[in-house]
């Protein structure tokens, strides 16, 4: 927490959330791999359900633990961390009791023989994969450790709009999932001229639903910086014009997501999205905000700009990438 922020209470609360959320990293990987296995087999709307349920137990639990109440005392910052384990922990036993009634492939089939190609095809889909999630974890940790370090309101300012955020990227991540499952279905049928002409239509909806989405959100954006509390004297002068650039680019952080991680990765591009994240985000977004918030000095507005143009340089390099068709790979012989 130290690297992120020097002021004391906000260290101490954010290790004491820390605590009470570590058992979330490894619920949520099993959580992802069950739900994975079951979009890719044509099962979308079980996962859907079940995080709906789990996504309404954990505002409940978090009501409950933060404020108190029914005998338990108000846990605060712990309650909403315990709050988010339990979510998570009863999620894994809604998937696992579901997979045992309905006797689901995924505990009923036999362990495929452990064969050298095997492993090896899923060692070059896996391992830069990995890799990648790392080095944008630990980049993501970075962003944090810059605003952290501008002061506690830019933190508190830059805390605030993530899960605003991700809660906007949740529609387009779904529709990066559908978009990965059909394009990887076609792939292994050798249909490339399908998948390629379905990957135009998912970029042309995307985009489209991208600038509607920014234009609404930007045209609302009062409304958003209410209901985020960021609408204090302390906070709106430094939050609304991240907020309009933030709206003003949200379309191409869509178009990458669906880039990316529904085409690229659809066709096991994997090493190329490592490359291209390393570059972005390393070499470009993160000494650009550190040298626009330490070096020049700059606004807030300025400094969470900078960050933003990484989703630039992702889209030069990624629609390039697509372009050259490189990813329409038949992932299903190489596994044969």
């Amino acid at each position: 927490m130290m690297l992120q922020t020097t002021d004391g209470r906000v260290i101490e609360l954010g290790a004491t959330y820390l605590w009470y959320a570590f058992p979330v990293l490894i619920l949520t990987h099993i959580v992802i791999v069950a739900e994975s296995a079951m979009r890719s087999s044509g099962d979308a709307v079980t996962p859907l359900v079940l995080g709906a349920l789990t996504i309404a137990i954990n505002i409940a639990l978090n009501f409950w633990l933060i404020k108190g109440g029914w005998g338990v005392p108000a846990m605060g910052v712990a309650g909403a961390a315990l709050a988010t384990t339990i979510s998570r922990l009863l999620q894994v036993l809604f998937i696992w009791s579901y997979l045992n009634l309905r006797r689901h492939w995924l505990i009923t089939e036999q362990v495929l023989e452990n064969t050298t190609r095997l492993w090896n095809s899923y060692k070059s889909l896996a391992v830069p994969t990995t890799l990648n999630a790392v080095l944008w974890a630990m980049g993501t940790l970075m962003y944090q450790v810059i605003f952290g370090h501008m002061g506690t309101t830019e933190l508190a300012v830059f805390s605030m709009m993530g899960p605003f955020e991700s809660l906007c990227y949740s529609l387009f991540f779904g529709i990066s999932v559908a978009c990965s499952i059909l394009l990887g279905q076609s792939l292994g049928r050798d249909e490339f001229e399908q998948a390629f002409s379905m990957s135009q239509t998912f970029i042309k909806a995307v985009l489209v639903f991208g600038l509607v989405i920014g234009c609404g959100l930007l045209l609302g954006r009062e409304n958003i910086l209410s209901w985020l509390n960021l609408d204090t004297a302390e906070l709106y002068p430094i939050a609304s014009p991240a907020m309009a650039i933030l709206c003003g680019a949200i379309w191409l952080r869509m178009l990458n997501m669906i880039i990316i991680n529904g085409i690229l990765r659809a066709g096991g591009d994997n090493k190329f999205c490592l490359r291209m994240d390393f570059i972005a985000m390393w070499m470009v977004g993160l000494p650009l905000t550190a040298s626009a918030a330490f070096v020049l000095g700059v606004d807030f507005k300025w400094v969470y700009a900078c960050m933003l143009f990484e989703e630039v340089v992702k889209f030069s390099l990624c629609f390039h990438r697509y372009l050259k068709r490189y990813w329409m790979n038949n992932l299903t012989l190489a596994n044969a």
